[in-house]
């Protein structure tokens, strides 16, 4: 049996995921597409704009033949800990025989190039990373330069793209596992990722989507129904203000404060390094948003993404980073029935499909959160995650 993985977000699933999906089972000639993806939080350190259960069921349409959860401290982790729990997670499955994932560059020797470097971290490359940090400059364009100067051959430019530096986690973590997982990478086609605009002409990016629809406060219009392969899925979503961050802001605010007062330090969390402890602490009179709080405090060596993820950690309670104990099975097709036999067999991780069975009841509280702000925000049922079915199509 050959099953692909893929490591995803799907925040929307759009065309481009589609066409990921076909080329990876063709590419690799797999029986089943296994999907580890996000929950209902991301990796940008902030809710999904659309909950787990809507992209699981678009993915599983498109071909996707079972969708199970990246757990919340990989999910909103950095990129290292993103692409550490998600292969791990596959490669404890024992039926994962490739993965597969999309790339800016198309060149899986090159990044694998890149990987081995990054993953061994011989001497000579960490002397001079180490003596370009002291000069002031920043992590990436530190790296960047320290691996062209320890090896001139070497294709360093391929850093300065997102989709290339997952690309670079996920074969540092499979040297790392020493995993048998055969890696494949695909040639990432349409926008950009950074790209903000939305066409007919070309696929767009979940970047881009999730612009339009904030510029449009949730109005889909005919140029973006056209980016999403079901856009029946998307009716509870359409014409209502999008999910961000800032729909949380009041909570975060709460948070804040009341640890404030009573633990007097942030730094317990995931991603609060002393220095961005404080700085939390010394602006929170300042706060207004989620969003601006975001801006307020980053610095120079403090990026956007990493504060918002620190300020995630500290709404969600989470303090650390674990590596995955549970495959948590969001659903699957019907005519994937031997995949879920052979996890069932081989795997040497627990396979779950309630959640009442994979987390404790604090464990439950990210999504009951976001359940909450959602239905209060749409005007809408809440969904109370323990009694959801498994979703088979």
């Amino acid at each position: 049996m050959t099953v692909v993985g893929i490591i995803a977000e799907y925040n929307p699933f759009h065309q481009g995921h589609a066409y990921q999906l076909a080329m990876a089972r063709e590419l690799t000639g797999a029986d089943y597409v296994l999907v580890v993806m996000s929950g209902n939080y991301v990796q940008r350190g902030a809710p999904a704009m659309f909950d787990k259960h809507v992209r699981a069921e678009a993915a599983l349409r498109a071909g996707a033949d079972l969708v199970a959860e990246l757990p919340l401290c990989a999910a909103t982790g950095s990129a290292e800990y993103f692409a550490s729990g998600a292969v791990s997670l596959l490669a404890r499955t024992g039926v994962v025989t490739d993965l597969c994932f999309g790339s800016e560059c198309g060149d899986l020797r090159g990044l694998s190039r890149l990987a081995d470097v990054l993953a061994q971290e011989p001497e000579g490359y960490r002397e001079r990373l180490r003596a370009l940090l002291r000069e002031g400059r920043s992590f990436p364009a530190a790296r960047e330069e320290a691996l062209a100067r320890f090896d001139s051959s070497l294709p360093s430019g391929l850093l300065r793209s997102p989709n290339n530096l997952l690309g670079l986690e996920y074969l540092k973590a499979l040297a790392r596992l020493q995993s048998p997982i055969r890696p494949h990478t695909l040639l990432r086609k349409g926008a950009s990722y950074h790209e903000n605009t939305v066409s007919r002409c070309e696929n767009a990016s979940a970047s881009g989507i999730r612009a339009a629809l904030l510029k449009q406060d949730g109005r889909f219009t005919e140029e973006l129904l056209c980016q999403l392969p079901f856009p029946e899925l998307y009716r509870d979503y359409m014409d209502r203000p999008p999910i961000t961050e800032d729909a949380f802001s009041l909570l975060l605010l709460e948070k804040l404060w009341r640890i404030s007062c009573e633990e007097a330090s942030f730094s317990p969390f995931l991603g609060v390094t002393g220095e961005l402890s404080n700085r939390i602490a010394g602006l929170l009179d300042d706060f207004r948003s989620f969003s601006q709080f975001t801006d307020l405090v980053k610095t120079r060596n403090l990026t956007r993404t990493a504060v918002s993820r620190a300020l995630l950690h500290i709404l969600l309670n989470v303090r650390e980073y674990r590596e995955p104990s549970v495959l948590r099975v969001l659903g699957f097709r019907r005519a994937a029935e031997p995949l879920m036999s052979a996890l069932t067999e081989r795997s040497r991780i627990a396979v779950s499909a309630s959640p009442c069975e994979s987390l404790s009841p604090s464990g439950l509280y990210p999504d009951h959160l976001y359940e909450s702000v959602r239905s209060l925000l749409h005007g809408a049922p809440f969904s109370n995650e323990t009694r959801r079915k498994l979703l088979v199509v």
